[in-house]
This record gives structure tokens, C-alpha cells and sequence, in this order.
């Protein structure tokens, strides 16, 4: 079974990711609830990632129907201003509209949240980060690194505050030394 490797905190952290995602009133828990589970994870630490602003972030992409700022970005390039069409949308159809998420699922068990498929990845891409590392089980620190390496809103959050892939691996493999 996959948890079967992870350490403690690193288990307590999916929990807390849970919790963040019941929290946002969120149908899946998403690679955006992991990262603020993890934002205590020491090797975070010396990165300046206020929670606040991380929130905030998070609250700017829902409110844009979940497009990042590299999205917004790209659209520009295209001509298309995210900012003025969320705005017309918001005066048509009212504030935070964007941000109500795909339409609920069913659920067969009342209480349990599904993981959306960006936090599956980023699950499954820390146990490779701990197993490329030669590291026996997963931590948080490794978790850190899978959603680094990939793509979307909660690597490109981090990333916006100074934490880079590549640094936070140095600090990982000299951690377990």
C-alpha cells in the first residue's frame, strides 16, 4: 500500500490536507490543499512563505476559475485580459462566481473526500523524489519536491516566493546526511 511509506508527519500532512480541503468547502482534495498542509515542513523554513499570502494566491487563481498567473499570463499574450473578463463576468453573474468549482460529484461514503488527480501525482511523484534520493520512506520534504517538479498552482505559488526545485533538493539530500 502506498502509505505504508510514509513517515509520520508526512501522513499527518495528507490529513491535514483533508482538512484544508473540507475547510474550502472543496468536493477533492487538490495538490493546492497539500501545499498548504505543508507549509510547515522544515525545509521550508528558511523560504519567506507567509501562509497568509500563500492563501491569498490560492484565493486570486479560485477566483479566476482557477487559472495561475503563468495562465493569465499566456492568455494575455493572446490579447485576452483574465482580470477584465472575470470582472465582466463577476458584474453579470456576481462576485466569486468563477470561483465555485465543477458541480459536485456524488459520493458513495458521506464524509470522504476523493484526491483530485494533481494531488494523486504529487503523491506518487514523492515517493519517486524519496526513492531517486535512496531515501527508505516518505517524508513531507519529499512531497515539497513532487509539487515543485510539477506544474500548476501550487508549484507556481511557491515558486513566486523564492523556492526552487533545485535548492530545496540540496537541502533535502544534506538534511539526511
Amino acid at each position: 500500500m502506498i502509505g505504508e511509506r510514509f513517515t509520520r508527519d508526512a501522513r499527518q500532512a495528507v490529513l491535514d490536507a483533508v482538512e484544508e480541503a473540507r475547510r474550502d468547502a472543496a468536493d477533492a482534495i487538490g495538490a493546492e490543499h497539500l501545499l498548504l498542509a505543508l507549509l510547515d515542513t522544515p525545509v521550508l523554513a528558511s523560504f519567506d512563505v507567509p501562509r497568509a499570502e500563500v492563501e491569498a494566491a490560492l484565493r486570486d487563481a479560485r477566483r479566476k476559475g482557477g487559472l495561475s498567473d503563468a495562465d493569465a499570463e499566456a492568455l494575455r499574450g493572446l490579447g485576452i485580459d483574465v482580470d477584465q473578463v472575470v470582472a465582466s463576468v463577476e458584474r453579470s453573474l456576481g462576485e466569486g462566481v468563477l470561483a465555485g468549482g465543477a458541480p459536485k460529484r456524488r459520493r458513495f461514503f458521506r464524509n470522504h473526500l476523493p484526491f483530485a488527480p494533481a494531488a494523486k501525482n504529487t503523491l506518487v511523484r514523492g515517493l519517486a523524489e524519496a526513492r531517486d534520493l535512496g531515501h527508505g520512506t516518505l517524508g513531507k520534504e519529499h512531497l515539497v519536491l513532487a509539487l515543485l517538479s510539477g506544474r500548476g498552482l501550487a508549484a507556481e505559488v511557491l515558486r513566486a516566493k523564492g523556492v526552487d526545485y533545485t535548492e530545496v533538493r540540496k537541502r533535502v539530500v544534506s538534511a539526511r546526511r
